[in-house]
C-alpha cells in the first residue's frame, strides 16, 4: 500500500525577499559544480587507465572492473532514485549522495587495493546517479518554466560540457604530473561546495510526496541487466563477441533479465513498480528519451574515438591525448548558453535548434574523417570546435523538449530515464566504434599488405632511400637497414590506423542519418498514439516554482 507524506518546514521571517531570488541560483551554480564530480568518475579511465595499472598491480582485465562496476552500479541507481525521492526531501537526498561520493573518493585515492577500489567505486556509481537525478528535478522545481532554458544549459556545463572536453584534458595531466590518486582526490572541493547547495535547498517550502514501497524484484532485476548490459558492450569488442562463451553467458543473463524486469513492470502498475509506463504516455518524453540513446552513442563514442586517434596516430603521450578535445569546451557552452536564452527570452520551440546541432555534429565527424597520418592539432582543431557546438545546441533543446511538460509527480522519473536512455546509448556507441575499428584495422592490414611484398620495387626503393638518408646523418649501413624497415613498418601502422579511424568518425556522421527514419517513424507513431488514448501534460503550471505549485495544497 503507498501512503501520502507531508512535510512542512517554516519560513525563516529573517529571509527577505532579494535573498530568496538569490537563493535558487545559488543552489544552480553549487550544484552545477558538484555535479562536475560525477563526470571526474566517469572519464577517470578514459587517458589514465595505465596509471591506475602500475597503481594497483593490476592486469587489463581486473582493471576493467573498476570502470565496469562503476558504471553497472550507476545505471542500477538512475531509476531506483526516482523512487528514493518519495521517500526523504531532495536536499537529504543531495546531502546524502554528496557526502558519500567524498567518502568514495577519498577511499578510491587511500588504497591501492584492488577490491577495495572497486568497491568504492561501486558507491561512487551509485551516489553520481543520485546526485544527477535529484540535483535536475531540483532545478526543475525550483526555477519557473520561464528560465528552465538557461538554467538547464548552465547545468549542462557539468553533464555535456565537462565529461566530453575538460575532464580528460585535466585528468591526463593530473596523472602524468602527480599521482592518479589525486585524480580522486579532486572530488573533495567540488563535494564542498555541493553540501553548499543542499543547505541552501533546505529551504521553507512545504511539498507533498508520495511515499512508495521499492519494487526489490524490479531493482534486482534491472541490476542483473545493466551488469550484463555494461559487461557485454565493454569486454564484447575485445573477445571479438559472441566467440567468447562469456559474452555469450552474461549476454544471455541480460536478455533474461529484462525480460523478466518488463513482464514484472507489466504485472506491477498501479502497485508501485519501479518504472511507471504511464510516463511513456508523454509523446515528447518518449520520443526524446528515443532521441536521447542516440545523441549519447554519437557524444560518448565520438569522446571515445577522437583521444584514441591522437594516441593511435598523431602519437600523442596518453595523459595529454585529453587536450585534442579541450578546444570544443568554449563552444559546447556557447551553444548551451544560447539554445537555452533563446528558448527563454524568445519563446523559441526548443525542437527547432536540435537539426542545426545535429547538422554541426555531422560536418564535424565528416570533416575529422578525412584525416591523414600527416594532420597535426591545428588541422583538428576546426572541427572538433564545430562539435562542441553541435552539443550544445543538440542537448540542451533535447533536455527540455524531453522533461519540461512532464507533471510533478513525474519529473524525477523523466529525469532519471532520460539520463539512462544517454549513458546506455553512450556505452552502446563505445562498443559499436570499438567494434568498427577492430574489423578496420583487421582489413585495412590485410588490403595494404598486398603492397609491401618482398621484392616490391616500391618498397624496395622507399627503403633504400630511407636507409641512404640515414647513413648520411651517421649510421652505420647495417644499422641504417634495419632502421628504415622499422620506419616503413611505423608508416604503414599509421596508415592502417589512420583509414580505421576516418571510417569509425564517417559512420558517427552517418549514425543521424541512418537514424533519421526510425526517428519519424516513432515520431508519427506516438501522435496517434496519444491521440488516441491522450497524455500526461499537466501544462506549463507543472514547471512553475515550487512555492506556486504547493500554495493551494
Amino acid at each position: 500500500m503507498t501512503r501520502f507524506a507531508a512535510t512542512r518546514h517554516l519560513r525563516t521571517a529573517e529571509r527577505d525577499e532579494p535573498k530568496a531570488s538569490l537563493r535558487p541560483w545559488l543552489v544552480l551554480v553549487f550544484l552545477s559544480i558538484a555535479a562536475t564530480m560525477d563526470a571526474v568518475n566517469s572519464t577517470v579511465l578514459v587517458v589514465t587507465r595505465g596509471h591506475l595499472m602500475g597503481g594497483t598491480h593490476a592486469t587489463p582485465d581486473e582493471i576493467a572492473w573498476i570502470n565496469m562496476t562503476y558504471l553497472a552500479a550507476k545505471l542500477t541507481a538512475l531509476p531506483a532514485s526516482a523512487w528514493m525521492m518519495s521517500c526523504a526531501s531532495p536536499s537529504r537526498l543531495l546531502a546524502g549522495a554528496i557526502a558519500a561520493l567524498i567518502a568514495s573518493s577519498l577511499g578510491c585515492s587511500a588504497t591501492d587495493d584492488l577490491g577495495w577500489l572497486i568497491g568504492w567505486r561501486v558507491l561512487q556509481g551509485a551516489a553520481g546517479a543520485t546526485l544527477l537525478v535529484v540535483g535536475q528535478t531540483l532545478l526543475f522545481s525550483m526555477f519557473p518554466r520561464s528560465r528552465q532554458g538557461i538554467v538547464q544549459g548552465l547545468f549542462a556545463f557539468a553533464t555535456i560540457m565537462a565529461p566530453t572536453t575538460l575532464t580528460p584534458s585535466l585528468q591526463g595531466w593530473i596523472a602524468d604530473t602527480h599521482s592518479w590518486s589525486w585524480l580522486f582526490a579532486a572530488n573533495v572541493p567540488l563535494g564542498t561546495a555541493g553540501l553548499f547547495a543542499a543547505f541552501l535547498a533546505a529551504d521553507g517550502q512545504t511539498t507533498v510526496r508520495l511515499v512508495r514501497r521499492l519494487d526489490g524484484v524490479g531493482l534486482v532485476l534491472f541490476a542483473l541487466f545493466a551488469t550484463a548490459f555494461v559487461f557485454v558492450t565493454q569486454e564484447g569488442s575485445r573477445y571479438n563477441w559472441f566467440d567468447e562463451p562469456e559474452i555469450i553467458e552474461y549476454f544471455a543473463l541480460g536478455s533474461a533479465a529484462i525480460l523478466a524486469f518488463m513482464a514484472w513492470q507489466f504485472t506491477k502498475q498501479g502497485r508501485d513498480p519501479l518504472l511507471d509506463f504511464v510516463i511513456f504516455r508523454d509523446e515528447h518524453f518518449t520520443f526524446g528519451f528515443v532521441v536521447s540513446f542516440v545523441a549519447g552513442c554519437a557524444l560518448f563514442g565520438s569522446a571515445f574515438v577522437i583521444p584514441a586517434f591522437a594516441t593511435g596516430v598523431l602519437d600523442f603521450p596518453p595523459a595529454y591525448a585529453g587536450f585534442v578535445l579541450l578546444p570544443g569546451g568554449p563552444l559546447v557552452c556557447v551553444g548551451l548558453l544560447a539554445a537555452g536564452g533563446l528558448i527563454d527570452a524568445r519563446g523559441l520551440d526548443p525542437a527547432k535548434p536540435i537539426p542545426l546541432g545535429i547538422v554541426c555534429f555531422m560536418a564535424a565527424m565528416w570533416a575529422l574523417s578525412g584525416s591523414t597520418s600527416g594532420s597535426g592539432l591545428s588541422d583538428l582543431i576546426p572541427p572538433i570546435m564545430l562539435r562542441g557546438l553541435g552539443l550544445g545546441l543538440l542537448f540542451v533543446s533535447l533536455t527540455l523538449l524531453t522533461l519540461r511538460d512532464l507533471g510533478p509527480e513525474m519529473i524525477a522519473q523523466g529525469v532519471a530515464l532520460f539520463n539512462l536512455g544517454r549513458q546506455m546509448g553512450g556505452q552502446f556507441g563505445i562498443a559499436w566504434l570499438s567494434t568498427i575499428l577492430d574489423n578496420q584495422n583487421a582489413q585495412n592490414r590485410t588490403v595494404l599488405s598486398q603492397y609491401l611484398a618482398p621484392g616490391e620495387h616500391a618498397v624496395t626503393e622507399r627503403q633504400d632511400a630511407v636507409a641512404n638518408y640515414l647513413t648520411s646523418r651517421g649510421y652505420f649501413p647495417e644499422e641504417a637497414g634495419t632502421a628504415a624497415t622499422a620506419v616503413i613498418q611505423k608508416a604503414f601502422a599509421q596508415q592502417v590506423a589512420t583509414l580505421s579511424f576516418n571510417a569509425c568518425f564517417l559512420a558517427i556522421a552517418l549514425l543521424f542519418i541512418a537514424a533519421v527514419p526510425v526517428l519519424i517513424a516513432t515520431k508519427l507513431t506516438l501522435g496517434r498514439l496519444v491521440g488516441r488514448h491522450g497524455n500526461l501534460k499537466q501544462g506549463p503550471a507543472c514547471l512553475e516554482n515550487t512555492n506556486e505549485r504547493t500554495s493551494d495544497l
